[in-house]
């Protein structure tokens, strides 16, 4: 086993011990294996033990992330996973240095106000034609349900064939899908769409993807089904990234929808955000933040 190999092991036990939902130890995983690698590019390769991680290494992380150009919050969630890990794995110094604070590493303040913007409509259709034309219709399914669902990408991705036609029941019946799976914190909810044909439209195309390629909308490169639903994540949320597209852009244009189309039909702006906060999945009380994440 090469030394880097080693390093990573002793890592992911660490990461492993310490729980959380699957998400969040998804996420812990791609950032421990992100930051192994930017180790040993940049030549760190002393490492002999988990001891040896220093403020070096995470300003050397920070640095390259910065120039990667992701997020600060992205930024600040992956440090967190690293503090995290360090702390558990017998590092609590490193991990609470004040020298090695987001702020003094310069990806401090970041604003939970929305920064992202809502995916047009020519953007969406051109990501669902990158998708097809690169010969991954799986993933225009996906994006169908989030733009017209207004679904997470966990949530999607959860779609199956018995769920999809269940959606298409209730679509033709009160225009509205209870979703279940793959919910944040396991929260089912009752989605009141307001431009049921497209929705419609979105459930159809992505049965009919599951049903001939092995139960999920998600594929291998070559075309062989996926073993489960951590491969499916791990291989959307990649081809996302290599793709430079935003899924969650798509549930900003949806959130959209639904507050123009709420307040047509006669609710006031602010009952038309606690609705549309439902039907995102968080709750009434949060129509503020609604319009202050995907209204911008």
């Amino acid at each position: 086993m090469s030394k880097k190999s080693e390093f990573l092991a002793v890592m992911m036990g660490i990461v492993a011990a310490l729980g959380g939902s699957h998400l969040t130890r998804e996420a812990r995983t791609r950032t421990i294996h992100r930051f192994v690698d930017m180790m040993f590019d940049q030549g760190f390769t002393h490492f002999a033990k988990f001891g040896d991680i220093g403020g070096r290494h995470l300003r050397a992380y920070v640095e390259q992330r910065l120039k990667d150009s992701a997020g600060l919050r992205t930024i600040q969630n992956e440090m967190a996973h690293l503090r995290t890990t360090l702390r558990k794995g017998g590092a609590p110094g490193v991990a609470a240095a004040r020298e090695l604070s987001n702020q003094a590493l310069g990806i401090g303040g970041a604003s939970r106000v929305g920064t992202k913007t809502a995916m047009s409509d020519e953007q969406y259709q051109d990501a669902r034609n990158h998708a097809v034309s690169g010969g991954r219709p799986g993933f225009a399914g996906l994006l169908g349900l989030e733009r017209h669902l207004g679904l997470r990408g966990n949530e999607a991705i959860h779609a199956r064939s018995d769920t999809l036609q269940r959606w298409q029941r209730e679509l033709e019946v009160v225009g509205a899908v209870n979703v279940i799976a793959g919910t944040k914190g396991g929260k089912a909810r009752r989605v009141r769409v307001q431009n049921v044909a497209a929705a419609q439209e979105a459930v159809a195309y992505a049965l009919k993807l599951v049903q001939r390629q092995g139960g999920f909308l998600v594929q291998r490169a070559d075309k062989c089904d996926v073993t489960g639903l951590k491969q499916a994540r791990s291989i959307y949320h990649g081809w996302c990234n290599r793709a430079v597209i935003e899924p969650h852009a798509a549930r900003y244009a949806f959130a959209r929808d639904q507050v123009h189309a709420y307040m047509h039909s006669g609710m006031s702006e602010r009952e038309a955000l606690a609705a549309t906060s439902l039907d995102l999945g968080h709750g009434d009380g949060r129509g503020r933040w609604v319009k202050s994440v995907y209204m911008r």
